[in-house]
């Protein structure tokens, strides 16, 4: 019973953390993405590694479909949990 409750809570946090970034919520996948950016900014000092200095591939559109995976993926993660959870 524990863990279909625990599965339940996990596909709605997913749902609204799939959410914020599907629809880029308060700028969610553009912080993300240009976080990124800096931490590869960072990391290229330190190694001294040109490579790292170009801007990622992945921007906030990989986020986004990320996200949207995420979105779509997890109320079937809640909806085993119900079914967990009901069971016992």
């Amino acid at each position: 019973m524990v863990e279909g409750i625990a599965l339940f809570i996990l596909g709605l946090a997913g749902v609204a953390g799939g959410a914020m970034f599907l629809f880029n919520v308060r700028g969610a996948a553009d912080k993300v993405a240009a976080r990124r950016n800096a931490v590869r900014a960072v990391t290229a000092a330190q190694t001294m590694n040109l490579g790292l200095t170009e801007p990622s591939r992945f921007g906030a559109w990989f986020f986004r479909l990320i996200g949207g995976i995420v979105f779509l993926g997890s109320p079937l993660l809640a909806f085993a949990g119900l079914v967990i959870a009901t069971l016992d």
